[in-house]
C-alpha cells in the first residue's frame, strides 16, 4: 500500500516519468542564422524561425528560400512554426509589447510569402503554439513573470484553447500547478503532438514534457519528463516521429531520434 501511494504521488508531480522515461539522442545538427525562435518540419523541407525571418531548407540543410519581413515590422515575434499541407502555420504575439496580442501568421512553403492571418486580439494570452487537431486547431497562450507580465496573471494563466474549424473556442485546459513551477518566469515555448500527447518544450531547459488531455477538470495532465538534447524553443517533429529543435546561442537547428 505504501509503494502504492509513493507512486500516485510521483505521477501527480509528473516525477515517476524520469524512471520510465523516453531518450531522444542527436543526430545531426546544422548552422542557421534563423534558428533563433523555432524550426517546423515538413515532407521534404525544414523552415528555421525567427522572429520576422524564416528559412527554407532541404532535409540535408541546404537553403532553397526565405522569408523576410521589412522593417517596421507587422510580423512582431513569430514563436513557432508547423506545416499543414503546402502552408507554414505560425503562432505570433506583439512580445514584450503590452497587452499581449495575438495572431496565427500563414505562409505558402512554395513560393514563401505571406498568404494568411488570424487573428485572436488581446483575449487570451501570448500565442506560443499551434497544433492541428481531428476538426480543430489546439492553441496555446503563455503568461509570464517577466517584463511582459499582464498586470494581476501570471504564468498559472497560461492555457491551451480548442478551436473548432472556423475558430470558435470550444473547450480550455490550464498547466498542472508543478509544471508552473518547473517553468516559471516562463511558460510553453513549443510542442508537437505524438499519439495524441503533447510533447511540450519550455523557454530554455533541455527536456520535453509530455502532457494528455483530463478525462475531467481542467487541469492537463503532466504523464513524463523526457531529456531532449535542444533547449527548448519551438519544437517539430517529422513523418518518422524524430524530434527537431535548435540552439538559440549557436543559431543551429537539431534532429533528435528516439532511442
Amino acid at each position: 500500500m505504501k509503494t502504492i501511494l509513493i507512486q500516485i504521488l510521483l505521477i501527480g508531480e509528473g516525477l515517476l516519468s524520469l524512471l520510465q522515461a523516453q531518450e531522444y539522442k542527436e543526430v545531426l545538427r546544422f548552422d542557421s542564422p534563423a534558428a533563433r525562435q523555432a524550426v517546423a518540419v515538413g515532407d521534404h523541407h525544414i523552415y528555421a524561425i525567427d522572429n520576422h525571418h524564416i528559412i527554407k531548407y532541404t532535409l540535408d540543410g541546404d537553403s532553397v528560400g526565405e522569408w523576410k519581413d521589412d522593417a517596421p515590422f507587422s510580423v512582431k515575434h513569430l514563436n513557432s512554426g508547423i506545416v499543414v499541407g503546402d502552408k507554414l502555420y505560425c503562432a505570433h504575439s506583439n512580445y514584450p509589447e503590452l497587452p499581449m496580442a495575438s495572431s496565427i501568421e500563414i505562409f505558402d512553403t512554395n513560393t514563401m510569402q505571406h498568404c494568411g492571418n488570424i487573428s485572436f486580439g488581446i483575449q487570451y494570452g501570448s500565442c506560443t503554439w499551434i497544433i492541428p487537431g481531428e476538426d480543430c486547431w489546439y492553441v496555446f497562450f503563455a503568461h509570464y513573470e517577466n517584463k511582459s507580465q499582464q498586470p494581476g496573471r501570471d504564468v498559472s494563466w497560461s492555457q491551451l484553447v480548442r478551436f473548432d474549424c472556423q475558430w470558435r473556442a470550444t473547450q480550455a485546459w490550464v498547466l498542472p500547478s508543478g509544471l508552473v513551477e518547473r517553468v516559471r518566469p516562463y511558460s510553453l515555448s513549443g510542442a508537437v503532438r505524438i499519439n495524441g500527447k503533447f510533447y511540450c518544450t519550455g523557454h530554455d531547459a533541455r527536456e520535453c514534457y509530455v502532457l494528455s488531455l483530463p478525462e475531467s477538470g481542467s487541469r492537463l495532465h503532466w504523464e513524463a519528463t523526457i531529456p531532449v538534447p535542444f533547449f527548448g524553443q519551438g519544437i517539430a517533429c517529422d513523418s518518422d516521429k524524430n524530434l527537431w529543435g535548435i540552439d538559440r546561442k549557436k543559431r543551429e537547428i537539431i534532429k533528435a531520434q528516439y532511442k
